[in-house]
């Protein structure tokens, strides 16, 4: 994903198919978010972004975590487990983790 399509998704808000996090500590709530794109029809959650849209960025630590997070929530706490993308996007100087769930077969 290109920088100039995060903005454009973020200027259109949060919906059934894009959410917006400033921050994830607990992997039971991202594991939460995950299936439930996974059991839809997949979407795409912004880790870095306020809820309105503005974007506040992550630290190198916090993109390191929140990888691990997410391999670990992906695998561990969801059944069958899934396979999201994560993707690091530089954009107004600030970096944004974008996380891909696809649509699950086994709803």
């Amino acid at each position: 994903m290109e920088a100039i399509e995060l903005l454009e998704i973020l200027a259109n808000g949060e919906d059934s198919k894009y959410q917006f996090k400033r921050n994830i500590t607990n992997p039971d709530s991202l594991a939460q978010e995950m299936i439930a794109f996974s059991n839809g029809d997949g979407g795409m959650i912004a880790i870095g972004v306020d809820d309105d849209g503005t974007i506040h960025g992550l630290s190198d630590e916090d993109i390191r975590r929140l990888n691990q997070m997410v391999s670990n929530s992906a695998s561990e706490k969801v059944r069958p487990a899934i396979n999201p993308k994560t993707e690091n996007i530089s954009t107004e100087d600030k970096l944004v983790m974008v996380i891909t769930v696809h649509a699950g077969v086994n709803k």
